[in-house]
């Protein structure tokens, strides 16, 4: 008992010595809980929501995702004030057209892989139109359309420029509308989205 009592004495001292402690700031790209009290994340790093879980992440950066696809690296943005947006059920409430005439989201995430983001989007003025545009970095596209509460499309996205794609339906009646957003494959990705009441559709 004695010789094992002086080992950890030994081990612990050497640590000391060399610097270590047990809270490392150094977090790197895994998701890291965050600590049940204060301080929850070392310096330099904050807690985050990420689709209900707390996580550190470095100051202004992206909540991590461990999943599979897309890379085990990869990190989804942090998007949980918007989610859940899965089904247009659930469906974020923007205030596009009352009384915003244009919105843009981002950087957001569709994460986990299969993901879908839906956006709710009242029209109040009879023949408006909406226009939709996904813009993303790189990886796979982000594409959009534009559905009735049905959930059947009344418009559909077509390229505009590099790494965005754009919906538009013109002379609309008054109504719900829905903007939803998926990854081609179903990969994770991250992107912005753009939502705007316009006269026509050029």
């Amino acid at each position: 008992m004695r010789k094992s009592t002086l080992l950890t004495s030994t081990i612990l001292g050497l640590a000391a010595l060399a610097g270590c402690s047990p809270y490392n700031p150094d977090l790197g790209n895994s998701p890291y809980l965050c600590a049940a009290a204060e301080p929850r994340c070392p310096d330099d790093y904050e807690c985050v929501d990420s689709g209900g879980r707390m996580v550190c992440v470095t100051s202004g950066g992206v909540a991590p995702d461990s999943g599979s696809g897309s890379g085990g690296g990869f990190q989804c943005a942090v998007d949980g004030p918007l989610e859940p947006n899965d089904a247009i059920a659930m469906a974020y409430q923007t205030d596009v057209a009352s009384p915003a005439p244009m919105r843009a989201y981002g950087p957001i995430s569709i994460c986990p892989e299969g993901d879908k983001d839906h956006f709710q989007i009242n029209i109040t003025s009879q023949n408006q139109g909406l226009e939709v545009i996904t813009r993303w970095e790189t990886g796979m596209p982000i594409t959009n359309s534009l559905l009735i509460s049905s959930g059947n499309p009344i418009a559909t996205a077509s390229p505009m420029g590099t790494n965005a794609l754009r919906s538009c339906a013109a002379n609309l009646p008054v109504g719900t509308y829905y903007a939803v957003a998926l990854s081609a494959g179903g990969l994770k990705n991250n992107y912005r989205i753009e939502m705007k009441v316009v006269a026509a559709c050029n």
